[in-house]
């Protein structure tokens, strides 16, 4: 057809770019103070594994499932940032990668 173009190729995202994503939006939310890390004193304590920046992803089938640990400051509603994290993050990935979203998981860590 006129005036449409054809696909020039392949636009690949590798997987450190969905994490900076995922990483950047969370940080945004208000009440966030930090991605918790493996090194953390209460996740050695609890015998928790936490990954190394703090987000875990699976990656199926044009498909993103997330895991988040973070750290919340003191006197925030708990519940309100895990669910500001959970729609936002989702949100950004939908909007700046086009790829559906099935799971964001928020483990709150610790509160500083």
């Amino acid at each position: 057809m006129a005036g449409q173009s054809q696909p020039a190729g392949v636009v690949r995202v590798a997987r450190p770019v969905l994490s900076t994503i995922v990483l950047n939006t969370a940080l945004q939310i208000p009440g966030v103070v930090r991605m918790a890390h493996s090194n953390d004193q209460w996740t050695r304590l609890l015998g928790r594994d936490v990954p190394h920046q703090g987000v875990t992803l699976t990656v199926k089938d044009n498909t993103v499932s997330a895991d988040l640990y973070l750290i919340v400051k003191s006197g925030s509603n708990i519940v309100e940032v895990g669910t500001a994290v959970q729609e936002e993050v989702a949100s950004a990935i939908q909007m700046m990668i086009g790829m559906q979203v099935q799971d964001i998981n928020v483990y709150i860590q610790d509160i500083a």
